[in-house]
């Protein structure tokens, strides 16, 4: 049985209830047939442009009620759900209010502004959908902290194995050895870590002297767990990295759809 997540969250709640509204209003506005044509200056464009102003700031209540872990206001998770489906139905329904009239304005720049802001979340949505759980699954969900520990231990314990070795068997060193720091240059480059080539390992081992060859086949075993842990580890970062890139976007988005917005009511009540 599929588990529900914040997108189905209670079965769709928050999508039926948003489609209904829309659905609502959609009636209202192809009922209203007012002079001069629909506007967001006409009762019904009133209407919906406070509504859709109230779904903003709402919206943006969001960020305060997942940091209010005493709140009983229903929750994270619901508020989530509605957060994403009311945000897809501003798409709509700020269009409504303005009838679909639209200029380079700052009433434009507010509805601009909140399409980036939405299309952001989605995109967060999606990686978060798409990615989170692979981190949980990361090394039984060992920390990153742990992980580099067990790095540096391997590293330890392969510099103390090669003490006073031949010159065939520290060629297996440098053939597979590396020297990596976590961040974002090694996020990209992480698919240039050295794979142990268990064929051409093979013939190396052969070339190393036979009293050494046990400790050879030791090193390759360790060289191996070494690269795989710093390999499962950029990738942790790197997922980590999507999941908050996103909000360098959408905070700063966020902040300009709210002085826009404002910018937008002042100037309708003061000088319209």
């Amino acid at each position: 049985m599929r588990s529900e997540t914040f997108i189905s969250y209670k079965q769709f709640r928050w999508l039926w209830i948003t489609i209904g509204f829309l659905a609502l209003c959609g009636v209202l506005y192809v009922l209203d047939s007012p002079p001069g044509g629909r506007n967001g200056g006409t009762p019904v464009g009133y209407g919906l442009g406070v509504v859709s102003a109230l779904a903003v700031v709402w919206l943006m209540a969001y960020g305060l009620r997942k940091r209010a872990y005493s709140s009983t206001l229903g929750t994270v998770e619901g508020w989530l759900a509605a957060h994403v489906w009311i945000g897809l139905g501003l798409l709509l329904l700020v269009p409504l209010h303005s009838g679909f009239s639209f200029g380079i304005n700052v009433h434009t720049l507010a509805y601009i502004s909140m399409v980036v802001t939405i299309l952001s979340g989605i995109w967060g949505v999606a990686n978060y959908a798409s990615l989170s759980g692979k981190i949980t699954a990361h090394r039984g969900g060992a920390k990153d902290s742990a992980v580099l520990e067990q790095i540096h231990v391997l590293r330890e314990k392969i510099e103390s194995i090669c003490v006073g070795k031949s010159e065939k068997y520290l060629a297996i060193l440098n053939r597979y050895d590396f020297n990596v720091t976590p961040g974002l240059r090694a996020m990209l480059r992480i698919k240039e870590l050295p794979l142990v080539d268990h064929i051409s390992a093979g013939g190396m081992i052969g070339d190393v002297p036979e009293s050494e060859r046990d400790d050879a086949i030791v090193l390759l075993g360790m060289l191996d767990q070494r690269a795989d842990l710093m390999r499962g580890l950029l990738e942790q970062l790197r997922i980590k990295s999507l999941l908050k890139i996103w909000l360098y976007v959408h905070v700063p988005v966020s902040i300009i759809l709210c002085v826009s917005l404002a910018i937008h009511i002042l100037s309708v009540f003061f000088f319209w």
